[in-house]
């Protein structure tokens, strides 16, 4: 078997399990399309096909194929010319992307994902003779993160589908965006729901007026703002999303003794009142939010969106495999001791000084 390599701003091995090319001088045939067909998750990405360069004779051949407007795949294979057929040796697979989208992410992370967890890969041209198999070769850890940037983009498209936004991505997203990103597709999604959270800020007038409302406040689990106007900030944009509110579950006002004490003052000067939630929950209402339309994507990228379950049992399955195989050779008694569940005691968690 011989290397193949896959690119674009990841990096990724491959094994050239057998590949045939007839000719580079097909006959005149319309609309010609190179397929992927990802074998174990049942998948076939159809791409119109946009060049052929090279020759079998010199041993490199380069096809280039259309992923969407903005950005396309090359392959380039090297081999030799046997008998009048070419046998391809080494691929290479690459991509050109002239701006950076969510809907070009998410294809790209998706296929990239979908090579690296499938047994097998093929790549075929019907009219060009072309029969490629390809079997990649990834680490966990860069399946996982290739995962985690295709949730981001799924979700960007559905922020794109449901507001008319169109965002050109940034070269890293930050953590906050991603936040805010999980954040706004929620409320897209579900409109109710509940949220990673840790405090807020209010600012009260001192008055007394705030200092009984605050021990009002106080006698309740939760802590509600709003209803109010509500818009979120994604990459420069303004997203409106109508009358909202948040509550603060499990809430504690930090210092209230303190905040009451200013508050009672009725001098008027502001007073900041933090709080926390306890269990580390807020919950958003946001019932205005802007909804997707019926079928917000087109059969291709639908086909993408479908695999979601496939490629998180088949990750599942990796990662249960890599457990497994380190327990090989061990006696039962040894799998038992290492497999246990600790008993842990009052003391566990306590901190040495």
């Amino acid at each position: 078997m011989s290397a193949a390599v896959l690119h674009n701003q990841f990096v990724a091995t491959a094994d050239v399990v057998s590949g045939i090319l007839a000719t580079i001088r097909p006959p005149s045939i319309s609309d010609p399309t190179l397929q992927l067909l990802i074998l174990d998750f049942g998948g076939v990405l159809e791409l119109p096909l946009t060049e052929i360069a090279g020759g079998m004779a010199s041993g490199k051949v380069r096809l280039r194929a259309s992923i969407d407007v903005d950005s396309t795949i090359v392959l380039s294979l090297c081999g030799e010319l046997v008998g009048g057929r070419f046998h391809i040796r080494e691929a290479n697979l690459n991509t050109e992307t002239t701006t950076k989208k969510a809907r070009t992410d998410f294809i790209l992370t998706t296929v990239r994902a979908a090579l690296s967890l499938t047994s097998q890969v093929e790549v075929r041209m019907a009219e060009i003779g072309l029969d490629l198999r390809l079997r990649f070769s990834e680490s966990l850890l860069e399946i996982s993160r290739m995962l985690r940037r295709r949730q981001i983009a799924y979700r960007i498209m559905v922020i794109e589908a449901a507001t008319g936004h169109r965002f050109e991505l940034p070269l890293d997203i930050t953590g906050l965006e991603v936040e805010e990103i999980a954040l706004i597709y929620h409320a897209i999604t579900e409109r109710v729901f509940q949220f990673p959270f840790e405090s807020l800020t209010v600012f009260m007038p001192a008055t007394v007026d705030s200092a009984e409302r605050l021990k009002h406040a106080n006698q309740s689990n939760d802590f509600t703002l709003g209803p109010d106007p509500q818009t979120k900030n994604l990459f420069g944009q303004v997203i409106p999303f109508g009358l909202g509110q948040v509550t603060v579950i499990d809430k504690i006002i930090d210092d209230f003794d303190g905040v009451l004490s200013e508050l009672s003052r009725n001098d008027g000067h502001q007073v900041n009142v933090k709080i926390r939630s306890l269990t580390g929950q807020c919950r958003y209402e946001f019932p205005e939010a802007p909804r997707l339309p019926h079928r917000p994507w087109d059969e291709r990228i639908q086909m993408l969106v479908d695999l979601e379950g496939q490629l998180d049992a088949a990750l599942a399955a990796r990662y249960n495999a890599l457990a497994a195989s380190t327990l090989d050779g061990l006696s039962e008694e040894e799998k038992a001791s290492l497999t246990a569940r600790p008993e842990l005691d009052e003391d566990a968690f306590m901190i040495d000084s």
